[in-house]
């Protein structure tokens, strides 16, 4: 998104982009908070075609910026008036009229953006230090902060959210789970061989979810591949040239994520949950009716009946949000062979969640590991 602002206000008035995260607790410059502003009816008379002589930036330190909807009503308003305007003005609720030059508008969208990663920031800074009070956790803590001292403060190849979700106990998402699943496929192809690893696909959830929508009961066309990214139809393909031994994906159900490995040879399924549940039904309806497909492909079908489902080693979870490392560490274990299974305890699944966001620090700072 560009950027119009004078150039003083982008070195000065806003954190530079690109700095690590330390560069926003250092930066001083922060408005107060929002500020009720009168929402005009018609904001056109509020809008003046000359600039504001001499503004003093200041005033920014002042007045806290309206509303983010009133702030795009202005701009709205300006896109849609029949000339240029160059400054505008707001009326608090109590006090005086203030005149802002145009380009107020986009330093405070800029602002925001700085402030809402401040928040997240201090949140991961937060958990850190409540983590860090284990004396086992003092390492990797340490770690994480040093990669946090080169991350850029905005984002990297990884985004802000995709760090501090991970490091404020939240769930992991499609991003996090494709990730480790990749970094699982590295090591197997590291241990194994390229040869052999080539036999073993570690899909992404969406793939994983595709299966599940074109093979689902009641479907008309079976295996729709309308349904299907082509990294899924290449896997297929491989599948039924009998190239393929297993594939392994994280499954996401309503709020929980279980793992997922299905066998070609000879053809079953192996499903681990972390709260000892069996494959759902539909689910297993749409796995069971892909894997025949696929053989029947191949020249080798079988009824869905000869499919059976076979528990998958899983850990059970202790606590309410820790299902996806669980599902990971159980796909990681059965090609692993010297990779253990996760302990349940707080300060196990805490060290794995930092162990992921370390990968991820390392992706998006990689001076600090050089």
């Amino acid at each position: 998104m560009e950027i119009f602002l004078p150039e003083n206000i982008k070195q000065d008035w806003i954190p530079l982009d690109g700095l690590p995260v330390p560069h926003l607790f250092q930066f001083t410059k922060y408005p107060p908070p929002e500020r009720l502003y009168d929402n005009h009816s018609n904001l056109s008379q509020l809008l003046h075609g000359e600039d504001v002589i001499n503004f003093d930036p200041q005033i920014l330190l002042q007045l806290g910026p309206p509303p983010q909807k009133l702030s795009d009503r202005y701009k709205a308003a300006i896109r849609a008036a029949p000339s240029p305007i160059h400054s505008f003005t707001l009326v608090p609720l109590s006090g005086d009229p203030v005149r802002f030059p145009t380009w107020v508008l986009d330093y405070w969208r800029e602002i925001r953006r700085a402030v809402g990663y401040h928040y997240d920031w201090m949140r991961v800074l937060k958990w850190l230090r409540a983590i860090s009070q284990s004396e086992s956790m003092v390492g990797v803590c340490g770690q994480v902060m040093a990669g946090l001292s080169y991350f850029p403060w905005n984002g990297g190849n990884s985004t802000v959210h995709d760090i501090a979700s991970i490091l404020t106990d939240s769930w992991l998402s499609d991003f996090h789970i494709d990730h480790v699943l990749m970094k699982i496929s590295n090591c197997y192809c590291d241990n194994y061989g390229a040869e052999a690893s080539s036999h073993h696909i570690f899909l992404p959830v969406v793939n994983v979810d595709s299966i599940v929508k074109a093979y689902r009961r009641g479907s008309v066309h079976s295996g729709y591949t309308a349904d299907k990214c082509k990294q899924l139809l290449e896997v297929e393909n491989d599948i039924i040239q009998g190239l393929v031994d297993s594939v392994a994906g994280v499954l996401y159900l309503p709020n929980h994520w279980t793992s997922l490995i299905i066998t070609f040879k000879p053809p079953k399924i192996l499903y681990g949950d972390s709260l000892g549940n069996s494959m759902p039904p539909v689910k297993a309806f749409s796995f069971r009716r892909w894997i025949c497909h696929m053989l029947s492909r191949s020249g080798q079908g079988i009824p869905e009946s000869d499919i059976s489902i076979y528990p998958l080693e899983t850990t059970i979870q202790q606590d309410f949000n820790s299902c996806g490392l669980f599902a990971l560490n159980a796909i990681e274990h059965h090609y692993l062979q010297n990779s253990p299974l996760l302990q349940p305890d707080a300060l196990s699944v805490a060290h794995n969640w930092m162990q992921i966001a370390l990968g991820l620090l390392q992706e998006g700072a990689v001076s600090i590991f050089q």
